[in-house]
């Protein structure tokens, strides 16, 4: 821990960027934000800005999971629309995992339309069916309660009691938007706050402004904050996954209490996966009842969107974000 305080240290005497430069976050001195690479692994080449920010940098605890890692922000290249696009990746990704190609990838399509883009580093290590929750039912709307609020919730998975709040989705998502509106001003981002004297972070985002978006586990996290908050819309890729031997997940019924309706508001892009006897063989076989779920949620089925192109090099479950030949798809889905 020594050595992790002494090279932030050095780092911010030197002025070159790094995690947690710029005195660590809103409510300290002016935080450093970088710019998202141009070539090379997770390269953003599109016509707006694209930043980078990590939640150390917005006042995160490095100590926290994943507080050292970029979060990427894009900003319109023309008149802003009003609307954030939260992507959040999956179990063991990054955001800048989620990007393929440097013009035909996940951030350019949500951005089109003038939209703005925040896909957020949270705490996303373990994922939440394989590893987290296993064949309990009720851990996994607990467990996802518990990675969205950053406070643990009785019947989580007991790894998550050491959970921080600033480890949370939406602790991170607040203090980042809060960060880009100081530093980024008459950008946009602003927009997608109110109520600066709320004691809750929750109570300070403008949901309403928000699309919730992510892949597998990332997808699940936008289910549910579509759950407790009202969002503008929810696009799950290769999710939601919590289907315990195949039944879903209690939380995930249509009559378990929704914010946002899944019937109105809620679109599923994935490729299909394939069964033999009621057992799945091929295909999506790392969220292979995502379907299943869809139709738990009550979701219409001309928003069930089974048949995402699959690309050379890229498995099932990762060709809804990684197959560039799927870019004209992403975009309809945001719209």
């Amino acid at each position: 821990m020594r050595r992790l305080v002494l090279l932030l240290s050095a780092l911010a005497c030197s002025g070159l960027p790094g995690p947690g430069n710029g005195g660590g976050g809103p409510d300290g001195g002016a935080p450093s934000i970088g710019s998202c690479p141009t070539s090379g692994a997770g390269a953003v080449a599109g016509a707006g800005a694209c930043l980078t920010l990590t939640p150390a940098l917005t006042g995160a605890s490095p100590a926290g999971q994943n507080a050292l890692r970029p979060s990427y922000a894009l900003e319109p290249s023309g008149a802003p629309s009003g609307a954030l696009v939260l992507l959040l990746n999956g179990s063991g990704g990054t955001p800048a995992g989620m990007v393929s190609d440097p013009s035909l990838n996940l951030f350019e399509a949500a951005a089109e339309g003038g939209r703005h883009v925040l896909a957020l580093a949270y705490r996303s290590d373990l994922s939440v069916a394989g590893q987290l929750c296993g064949l309990e039912p009720e851990c996994f709307g607990a467990t996802r309660n518990t990675l969205v609020m950053g406070v643990f919730t009785s019947a989580a998975s007991a790894s998550l009691e050491d959970m921080r709040e600033d480890e949370g989705i939406v602790w991170r998502l607040e203090a980042a938007l809060r960060t880009l509106a100081a530093e980024r001003p008459g950008r946009g981002w602003e927009a997608f706050l109110r109520n600066p004297a709320a004691s809750r972070a929750a109570d300070r985002v403008a949901w309403d402004r928000i699309i919730t978006s992510g892949h597998s586990q990332g997808g699940g996290h936008a289910a549910y904050l579509a759950k407790l908050f009202p969002v503008m819309r929810v696009v799950q890729f290769s999710s939601t996954c919590d289907a315990p031997a195949g039944t879903p997940a209690p939380w995930t019924a249509a009559a378990s209490g929704w914010s946002t309706s899944p019937a109105d508001s809620f679109w599923g892009f994935s490729a299909p996966t394939q069964f033999s006897s009621g057992v799945p063989t091929g295909g999506d076989l790392n969220c292979p009842y995502h379907l299943v779920v869809w139709q738990a949620m009550g979701m219409p089925a001309s928003r069930q969107q089974d048949d995402a192109a699959r690309c050379a090099g890229i498995g099932a479950h990762g060709a809804s974000i990684l197959c560039t030949a799927n870019f004209a798809r992403w975009v309809e889905l945001f719209r």
